[in-house]
């Protein structure tokens, strides 16, 4: 027989298994018998399973890298953080407030009545700041049109006469000057000591101003009086129609020296620091036309007319300035952190997503004084106040130190 016959049967024989489990079928029909071939019910599965497997793997990475994202299922404690420190501004002089500008840019308001650019180096005076005792340059906020407004909100004292005064003006900063400044709220009364000073836009877009009882605490009872509360007024100096107290700015009363506002990221409740008498400072949410007490009652005193604070400290001075959320949204708890001043740390506060208290860690305990903590962009800044005349100031006082929270 010739050879050409002889092995046809095994050329039948492979093409019959490579038929049936090599795929010659789907390539034999779709190359000869039907150009438009679509591969079977079975394969399609399969396409379908191979792409929903690979979609599934990839939402899931996405899911557990992304510690900010909205598809986050996978939840952390506050406890699995860790902090990479840098320190990013030294040489300042009381250092009360940080606010960053839309484009990154970094302000420093300093008491002794300048503005500092921390990334240029630039400072700007502010005329008629008094700076006595604890009083001078200290809360600023940048508007929230800066792009087209370029204005600034500070709150300073000033001395009129033989009278102590606070005011919020508001600033425009061109070509690197602060200038045409308005008064928008003024006349708060002030001291040597016990100013508030502490001013935050919040979630309404509504202004909130924090101000002391100006030593004389019968002031923070007085709805009459802009001492001893938190206020809420309008970009522009008027009066929301929604304030609990008709025609005023009051929002809450009954504080002796607030110097701290935060909104909670779940709740959205505003959370408010105070300084209290020799300790027992407290740690507040705000709601709108409460008493908080001072000075009739301080800390956890049960007294039904007035609000509890979330946390009180009794045992030792904490002395509470700036308080800042880390509004994460994969952190089972959310975390508070307060600027310590003359407790020398910052103190992070875990609360629920109601605002109850689950825990607090102290933090930072090697930089001495802190006035200022805010959050950017995934990181907290902090203002040390070494140079205030109750520290002990170190060569790079006062300092602006970036901390990154990263999970391990």
């Amino acid at each position: 027989m010739n050879k050409k016959w002889r092995i046809l049967p095994v050329i039948l024989v492979v093409l019959i298994v490579f038929w049936q489990f090599g795929g010659l079928d789907l390539i034999l029909a779709r190359t000869i018998f039907a150009p438009d071939y679509k591969p079977s019910s079975t394969d399609d599965a399969k396409t379908e399973e191979s792409s929903k497997t690979n979609t599934e793997e990839q939402s899931s990475n996405e899911e557990t890298t992304d510690h900010s994202g909205n598809s986050e299922k996978i939840l952390f404690s506050t406890q699995d953080l860790v902090y990479e420190i840098e320190i990013i501004g030294e040489g300042l002089e009381i250092p009360w407030e940080i606010a960053h500008l839309p484009d990154g840019r970094l302000l420093v308001t300093e008491r002794s009545g300048r503005v500092a650019m921390l990334d240029s180096g630039e400072k700007y005076a502010v005329h008629d700041v008094e700076h006595i005792g604890e009083g001078g340059l200290l809360g600023m906020a940048v508007s929230l049109d800066f792009k087209e407004s370029s204005q600034l909100f500070l709150y300073y004292t000033y001395k009129s006469g033989n009278q102590i005064y606070n005011r919020v003006s508001r600033f425009t900063l061109v070509e690197n000057v602060l200038t045409d400044e308005i008064y928008i709220l003024d006349e708060i009364p002030g001291a040597r000591f016990h100013n508030g000073g502490r001013l935050k836009f919040g979630p309404d877009e509504k202004l909130y101003i924090t101000t002391g009882d100006a030593q004389d605490s019968n002031l923070s009872q007085d709805i009459n009086s802009l001492a001893g509360k938190i206020l809420r007024i309008n970009p522009n100096g008027t009066i929301p129609e929604d304030n609990p107290f008709e025609d005023s700015p009051v929002f809450a009363y009954g504080l002796r020296n607030p110097q701290g506002l935060s909104w909670h990221p779940v709740s959205g409740e505003l959370f408010a620091s105070d300084h209290g008498p020799n300790s027992q400072d407290e740690i507040n949410l705000i709601l709108p036309g409460k008493n908080y007490g001072w000075p009739i009652v301080t800390c956890l005193e049960g007294d039904s007319q007035y609000e509890d604070p979330v946390t009180c400290y009794s045992d030792f001075t904490l002395a509470p300035s700036g308080i800042a959320f880390l509004p994460w949204n994969n952190l089972v708890e959310s975390p508070l952190y307060v600027a310590g001043l003359r407790g020398n740390m910052v103190m992070r506060i875990d609360l629920d997503d109601v605002g109850g208290f689950v825990r607090q860690e102290e933090l930072f305990r090697d930089y001495g004084r802190i006035r200022a903590i805010v959050y950017y962009e995934g990181s907290i800044y902090i203002a040390t106040n070494n140079r205030d005349g109750r520290g002990v100031p170190g060569e790079k006082d006062d300092m602006i130190i970036k901390i990154t929270p990263i999970l391990e």
